[in-house]
């Protein structure tokens, strides 16, 4: 078989790469297939980023990834909580530590002496020669395992300050490692399907896997050949990279503090300041966007992957999912006075009665934080804002469509994968994985027992206003929408939310319990999304051949340092700063507990009972979630009888996650990060594809990793130490893309000001 027969250049995010998209094949009957040394990834973008090939005698788990891998797990940890309660949180990336971790381990390669520690069968050499990739990949696991760890911490944070409620540690740190753990195990028992198969791509760990490659100067042969073929490659990725990077880093220095316009050039506000339409048109970052445009790389890639990693169609299908909810059908709503829209601001996710004041909390709760049913009837029923109740409805949405796609387009390969994890449609690097001992299932079902025994203790120990019954839905909740979420996620890097199903299905079964609803969500959402965490991680360790024993090590050490350093940050900072989480506390006013809070209160305080009463404003959005299941059903007979057609590049849930990071994104976000991937991955890959090939993914990482630096370095050199830029048209704090309007309703009015 010709190797070009196995490579199909077009990536389709319908497409399941079954047998038939290889040639024949002859059924595998062992557990290690036969190599072919021509083979590679059927799919292009995996080709130029990740060699078809491994050297196993590599050492991994060694003295030195250990001990860097603790350092950087308990930094970034430690950070990232930190900053989280500033009113300018700073996020430290993974890629930071990616970059660091490569001299650090050159640092340990030249200072450790070459010595065996002598400790029977755990013995080993404290410096086993040069620092390698496999090593490398390791410490970035276990940090990225840590950097992500602390979802749960947030429900923490707003039970505190909304609720008036503390679990102390004990209860914290059950509460943060069982969901981690939980979905850990999750990860575990369906990698087969998340991780193993070539369609399975993980988009954004090609940006990882082509940085660790440039940095330890290895190339896939996809480069190799573009490079002997091509005129005008010359310059190697590594100097690209320094070079991009350097450009990043200082590029970033004008939007991220000189020039913050360049975050949101709105320009139609310029034409006319004192009007609320204008405004309302024009901001990117409080209103629609129409025209508006970012110049801060940051933005981007802080709501969305990178657009330079998202194959083009899937690009165009979030796009078009984004262009009709936002542009199209949050402006209906709004200017026909839908929900009454307009007595509220355009874009926000603040809470409000029905004159349109703020919605007063403490009016309608009883001392046991419960709902009090007499204060409410009596007070108001809740309001949102239109932009807030349409991307409730997409979120519904997107579930619904999620469900029948996947079993539609993936239901056989995912019942084939159930008989047998190994099929003849394996790639390449699923061939070499198997020279490694796999993690055996039962491990993984091990992991998953002790988290969900953990998981009992917290909610019948703490306060958790959580039956134990309920524990058990939630479980099931997460494990059955984690596949279909799953795959979804594997092919865009965009994943989608189970956060409102969770609060609506607890908000049904007991509603008025905002704390239960809370603790039903972290067990139910966040562990879907940590799940997701681990299998993006071990995707990232099958394509750069690392033992799965040993990923499985690496991700629960870096989650259980993670947990540790994250709380006891979180207890320090709540019991040392007055007022914490306020605006008397600033700069610590965490912003990020607005949307947690504001959900708490519509879901569990609340309820859908009454959100989604037949009387409600809000009676017609469940209705989003039947359009949506509906939607990929014509899509998918119209594909069959029309096979080489546009529509087979339809996929109906990838456009449902165009509006996915609303709110709080800014609009101008999507339009902007979509036309850049049209630049890169549709005309530079098609008309310069040798050049795409070698530095796309590159410059990929650069612009990552400058603006990540640089980030950095603005923060402790500037905003820490209260060093502020001067105030001028291009740095104005009142609003910074100059839509003054753009936060108050129609009238003018904004009661959150």
């Amino acid at each position: 078989m010709d190797s070009e027969k196995k490579l199909d250049p077009v990536y389709d995010p319908n497409k399941i790469y079954t047998k038939e998209s290889f040639g024949s094949h002859s059924s595998i009957e062992e557990n290690v297939h036969p190599i072919d040394p021509l083979e590679d990834s059927p799919i292009e973008e995996v080709r130029s980023a990740v060699p078809p090939t491994d050297d196993h005698t590599l050492p991994t788990a060694t003295f030195r990834s250990w001990f860097w891998g603790i350092i950087f797990s308990a930094a970034i940890s430690f950070s990232n909580q930190f900053f989280w309660f500033r009113a300018n949180p700073l996020t430290i990336k993974v890629i930071v530590v990616q970059l660091l971790a490569f001299p650090a381990g050159r640092l340990t390669e030249k200072i450790l002496p070459n010595y065996n520690v002598p400790l029977g069968r755990f013995s080993f050499n404290l410096n086993p020669g040069k620092f390698n990739v496999k090593e490398h990949v390791l410490i970035t696991v276990m940090a990225n395992a840590a950097a992500t760890s602390f979802d749960a911490i947030d429900i923490i944070v707003v039970q505190k300050i909304y609720y008036n409620q503390d679990w102390g540690f004990g209860g914290g740190i059950l509460l943060v490692l069982s969901t981690s753990l939980l979905g850990f195990g999750f990860a575990g028992i369906l990698r087969r399907f998340l991780v193993r198969p070539s369609s399975m791509v993980w988009p954004i760990n090609l940006v990882n896997a082509t940085l660790f490659h440039t940095l330890h100067k290895e190339s896939p042969k996809e480069i190799l050949d573009a490079e002997a073929t091509t005129p005008g490659l010359s310059l190697s990725r590594n100097k690209f990279f320094l070079i991009a990077f350097t450009c990043s880093f200082i590029w970033y220095f004008f939007p991220g503090y000189m020039i913050p316009v360049l975050t949101s050039i709105s320009w139609i506000c310029w034409i006319k300041k004192d009007s609320v339409l204008v405004s309302q048109i024009g901001s990117g970052i409080h209103g629609l966007g129409i025209g508006s445009f970012t110049l801060d790389w940051s933005q981007l890639a802080a709501w969305y992957p990178s657009p330079l990693a998202i194959p083009w169609v899937v690009q165009a299908n979030m796009l078009a999912g984004f262009v009709f909810f936002i542009w199209f059908l949050v402006p209906i709503i709004y200017y026909t006075d839908t929900w009454e829209s307009k007595k509220f601001p355009f874009y926000n996710t603040h809470q409000y009665d029905i004159f349109g004041a703020e919605f007063d909390r403490d009016r309608v709760l009883t001392p046991g934080q419960f709902l009090n049913e007499t204060a409410y009837e009596d007070y108001s029923p809740i309001r949102i804002t239109g932009f807030f109740a349409v991307c409730y409805g997409q979120g519904l949405a997107a579930l619904g469509a999620i469900i029948s796609h996947t079993i539609l387009y993936n239901g056989k390969d995912i019942w084939n994968r159930v008989k047998n994890a190994r099929q003849a449609s394996d790639d390449i690097h699923a061939k070499l994985m198997d020279r490694y001992k796999e993690v055996p299932d039962l491990w993984y079902l091990g992991l998953f027992l002790v988290a969900l025994g953990m998981s009992f203790a917290t909610i019948i120990v703490w306060p958790s206003d959580m039956p134990w019954w309920a524990l058990i839905i939630a479980v099931i909740l997460a494990f059955v929408w984690l596949l279909p979420i799953g795959i979804i996620t594997a092919i865009t890097s965009q994943s989608p939310t189970i956060s409102m199903i969770t609060e609506w299905v607890y908000g049904g079964i007991r509603p008025g319990h905002p704390i239960g609803n809370m603790i039903f969500k972290t067990y139910g959402y966040i562990t879907v999304r940590q799940a997701l965490l681990f299998a993006q991680d071990l995707k990232l360790g099958h394509y750069m051949k690392i033992p799965p024993r040993h990923m499985f090590s690496f991700q629960i050490v870096g989650t259980i340092v993670a947990s540790f350093v994250s709380l006891g940050t979180t207890n320090f900072l709540m019991g040392s700063i007055p007022d914490v989480c306020t605006k008397a506390a600033y700069p610590w006013t965490c912003p990020n507990a607005g949307l947690f809070g504001a959900s708490s209160v519509i879901w569990g305080l609340i309820g859908p009972q009454k959100f989604f009463a037949t009387y409600s404003l809000y009676a017609g959005l469940p209705y989003f979630l039947l359009a949506g299941f509906l939607l990929p059903i014509p899509i998918y007979f119209l594909t069959k009888r029309y096979p080489n057609s546009w529509i087979r590049h339809v996929s109906i849930p990838v456009c449902m996650l165009g509006p996915t990071p609303y709110p709080p994104a800014p609009t101008n976000v999507a339009p902007c990060w979509a036309f850049i991937g049209f630049i890169f991955n549709y005309v530079i890959k098609r008309r310069a594809n040798a050049w795409w090939k070698k530095y796309n993914y590159v410059l990929s990482a650069a612009l990552d990793s400058g603006v990540a630096i640089c980030a950095i370095v603005i923060f402790f050199a500037f905003q820490n130490t209260e060093i502020h830029f001067p105030t001028w048209w291009g740095n104005n704090p009142d609003s910074i893309d100059q839509c003054p309007l753009a936060t108050a309703n129609w009238t003018g009015v904004d009661v959150y000001a």
